[in-house]
């Protein structure tokens, strides 16, 4: 269990230095303010910060549970984590933009 705790604590610093950088870079890129960067952040950081905030709220799902060992919790956690994953890789990279 406290291996979980700490990863719980380490997805949380991403998560918050990723959603904030991810926010800004956003708004700097809705604002017009330096474009080539703020959009090349702005669409980098979509799926580390979607993952990291997976990571986070399943960790925490998880510490809440107790100390038992949850073998299949563990695989169907993984397992989504990998799905959604996918899906996003799928979603940024097959998926012709509109512009």
């Amino acid at each position: 269990m406290k291996t979980a705790e700490n990863i719980k604590k380490v997805a949380l610093v991403f998560f918050i230095l990723l959603g904030i950088m991810h926010i800004v870079s956003g708004l700097m890129f809705s604002n017009g303010f330096m474009m080539p960067v703020s959009l090349i952040v702005n669409r980098v950081l979509d799926i580390p910060f979607a993952m990291s905030a997976l990571i986070y709220g399943l960790s925490t799902i998880y510490t809440g549970l107790g100390d038992k060992k949850h073998r299949l919790l563990n695989i169907v956690f993984i397992g989504f984590s990998v799905l959604v994953f996918l899906a996003l890789v799928y979603i940024n990279f097959l998926i012709p933009d509109k512009q």
